[in-house]
C-alpha cells in the first residue's frame, strides 16, 4: 500500500522522518520542520500522529521513543 492513501497530513509527516539524514528524529524536530510549534500541547498532538503511524506500521519507534522510515 502506498502513502498517497493517507491524509495530506500524514504524507507530510512521513517525508519529513524519510528525508532526515542523522537518522532517527524525535517529535520536536518534526514539529519544527513541519513549521508547527513545540508547545506541549503542539508535540504531543504531533506524538501521537507519530505513533498511530508506527502502530500501522508505516514509522518505526525506537525504544528511545524517536522514529525512523521504513
Amino acid at each position: 500500500m502506498s502513502e498517497e492513501v493517507l491524509p495530506a497530513a500524514y504524507q507530510r509527516i512521513l517525508c519529513v522522518v524519510a528525508g532526515a539524514s542523522d537518522g532517527p528524529v524525535m517529535t520536536r524536530d518534526v514539529c519544527e520542520e513541519l513549521g508547527i510549534g513545540v508547545l506541549p500541547a503542539q508535540t504531543e498532538a504531533m506524538r501521537a500522529k507519530l505513533k498511530r503511524l508506527a502502530d500501522r506500521g508505516w514509522l518505526h519507534r525506537t525504544p528511545s521513543g524517536r522514529y525512523e522510515a521504513r
